[in-house]
């Protein structure tokens, strides 16, 4: 009788643990573990552009050439400045941080997106993407027309006064010719020299960071009459990129080619080196507004939220053809991601990641496989406002970008403990 009961009792827990897995791992349920999509595994997929030798040769006789050790040895004309304790955001686990320069702490014309880190002859720099803000951009162009986007490139060795310089991002068009890259540079990842950005709905440009121009960094020549319209090319026997000292065009491109039912955005990026063959990350930006993912006002996939793993081959993804497939794709069951890191902490979980997101007011936000997500929120303290980038390291840092807040009255917020700007980061053992 006691081994029927003991039976019965086993089967009974055995099932409830089965309806509890089945339950938490249904995709579109929010804070619900990651749920593999294989589905998508095989309609997603990159197509190389293979202009790798053709854009060089294209920018071969423009402006004055020079590598990312050179470049920062002595170029770099902007400071950020160190976070003082009583400006220090209030963020769980806070170590350190900087503002910005002020003119771009202030900008409305520019707002900072993704984020990632690289060592540099054993210097530590962090490279932020900026996209252009056009609120009333013509019709048919995005908002990021006419100027594009750009980099900031930083020193980030010591943060007392962290040196950088503002980069413009071009694609080449021809021989000498070159036009601003139209992309909301949502999400960066480097891979050896080689910068990866998003361009949401067309996959990934891919910028060499030992091949930037020194152009002319005339403001008044480089722009058109209306003093906002940046010029592209050569004027008056001077190369030109809005007016910006340097600029750095496109190699080439892996282009959205895929043939998924809810097309793949690519909104954020991150990498992932955990891996024996390490990972270029990209995911989607899902809102319930309805924006990507599919979402309607009748079909609301605002969790439904994909990560995509894509396997590297060097510094270039893996192709077979020159197309790439994604090795693994989840859905992460959050919605209002900005951005990616993978948990390099000891003992960690495979596939589990920080997100930063605008959810929970703004949040960062750990999800994996097996476990309940969990956050980390600003309205509790302990998230800062606005994250976008983000980027995880082996020591236990977690670096975090900020796009910046409004105050009350509507203008931007340049106040780095309530919501300005702030490239920071905390120690990620807390958010475990």
């Amino acid at each position: 009788m006691s081994w029927k009961r003991s039976y019965s009792a086993a089967v009974a827990a055995a099932l409830l643990s089965l309806c509890t897995l089945q339950m938490h791992s249904q995709a579109g349920t929010e804070n619900a573990p990651m749920v593999e999509d294989t589905s998508d595994k095989s309609c997603a997929k990159l197509t190389d552009a293979n202009t790798w030798t053709t854009f060089p040769n294209d920018m071969a006789g423009v402006g004055t050439h020079t590598t990312l050790a050179n470049f920062l040895a002595g170029n770099l004309d902007e400071t950020a400045p160190e976070i003082s304790s009583d400006q220090a955001p209030s963020v769980i686990g806070y170590g350190n941080g900087v503002t910005w320069a002020s003119g771009d702490e202030s900008t409305s014309a520019w707002s900072p997106q993704g984020m990632t880190e690289l060592t540099v002859n054993s210097t530590n720099v962090h490279i932020v993407g900026w996209s252009y803000i056009n609120a009333n951009p013509p019709s048919g162009e995005p908002q990021e027309y006419p100027n594009g986007s750009r980099i900031s490139i930083m020193n980030t060795q010591a943060l007392s006064n962290a040196p950088y310089r503002d980069v413009i991002l071009v694609v080449p068009t021809g021989s000498g010719t070159y036009k601003p890259a139209i992309q909301h540079a949502g999400g960066l990842a480097v891979f050896g020299h080689y910068l990866y950005t998003t361009n949401t709905s067309n996959g990934f440009h891919v910028f060499d960071l030992d091949n930037l121009i020194a152009v002319d960094g005339d403001s008044t020549l480089c722009k058109k009459s209306d003093g906002v319209t940046g010029i592209f090319g050569e004027v008056e026997g001077k190369w030109c990129a809005d007016g910006y000292g340097y600029m750095l065009p496109e190699i080439s491109e892996y282009q959205a080619s895929d043939s998924c039912s809810t097309p793949v955005a690519y909104d954020w990026a991150a990498q992932d080196p955990r891996p024996s063959t390490p990972l270029l990350l990209s995911g989607e930006y899902c809102n319930l507004a309805g924006y990507g993912c599919g979402s309607t006002s009748s079909n609301n996939r605002a969790l439904y939220t994909r990560l995509f793993q894509w396997k590297m081959d060097g510094n270039k993804l893996l192709t077979t053809n020159g197309i790439a497939t994604p090795s693994e794709v989840f859905y992460v069951n959050q919605r209002n991601v900005q951005g990616a890191a993978p948990d390099q902490n000891s003992g960690y979980e495979t596939n589990s990641y920080w997100l930063s997101s605008l959810r929970h007011d703004s949040s960062i936000i750990k999800v994996t496989p097996s476990d309940t997500a969990k956050y980390w929120s600003v309205d509790d303290g302990q998230a800062p406002w606005e994250p976008e980038g983000m980027f995880s390291t082996t020591a236990g840092h977690l670096w975090i970008s900020t796009e910046g807040n409004d105050t009350s009255s509507g203008s931007l917020n340049t106040d780095p403990a309530t919501g300005g700007r702030v490239l920071i980061y905390i120690d990620s053992t807390q958010i475990e």
